[in-house]
């Protein structure tokens, strides 16, 4: 599909192709215009990624991510879960929210464990970069498969499991971004998970098809 398919009068359209011929795989942001965000492209070989940064009003850089690790072992092998830690390693430091859908149903996040290696090994990265991960309810007929990282703690709240959108199998999720402890920057932010994550009409949105 043509990024001209996905533009939204006032966004900025930031996209990755998996390529090779592939069907799907496909992730896009689309992020208000008034915040001049600019494209980040890391080093790593993560296969489904997209990613920008946003100032914020301390003058840094807020660093957005959506990826999407598939269930198919064609393109989750080992290689790429090391690659989705390393991606995790290359932005270690910097103010972040990563979403997406990871695909580990078999992680119990309330005790950071992993029934298989790869999910163990998902899990120790997160805790290693000091990362939170702030999803609690089930996303997908019950699974917890949609995620949503900070770098901080404290900068996501409230998040909401709300309905499907359209005929996904995939629950929206609805939460409040803080990047200061008395005020919040972007407002009403919403995810929607495969088909859209979506961070209020005044801020930034993300598409993963």
């Amino acid at each position: 599909m043509a990024d001209a398919e996905f533009i939204i009068p006032g966004y900025n359209v930031f996209s990755a192709d998996r390529g090779g011929g592939h069907r799907g795989g496909e992730v896009l942001l689309l992020v208000s215009s008034a915040y001049n965000a600019v494209e980040v492209k890391l080093s790593n070989k993560f296969a489904d990624q997209i990613w920008c940064k946003v100032k914020i009003r301390n003058g840094e850089d807020l660093v957005v991510g959506v990826c999407y690790r598939s269930p198919n072992l064609q393109f989750s092998d080992r290689d790429n879960n090391n690659e989705l830690c390393n991606m995790i390693e290359e932005v270690h430091g910097k103010s972040v929210i990563l979403m997406g859908d990871f695909n580990y149903p078999d992680i119990d996040w309330s005790s950071m464990q992993g029934q298989s290696r790869d999910s163990q090994q998902f899990v120790n990265s997160v805790e290693e970069n000091f990362w939170t991960q702030h999803v609690t309810e089930g996303t997908c007929n019950g699974a917890l498969l949609d995620l949503v990282f900070t770098s901080e703690p404290d900068m996501v709240d409230s998040i909401s499991v709300l309905s499907p959108l359209g005929s996904s199998d995939h629950n929206m999720l609805e939460w409040d971004v803080h990047l200061s402890p008395v005020a919040s920057v972007f407002g009403r932010p919403y995810y929607r998970s495969r088909l859209c994550y979506r961070m209020s009409s005044v801020c930034l949105s993300v598409v993963c098809l």
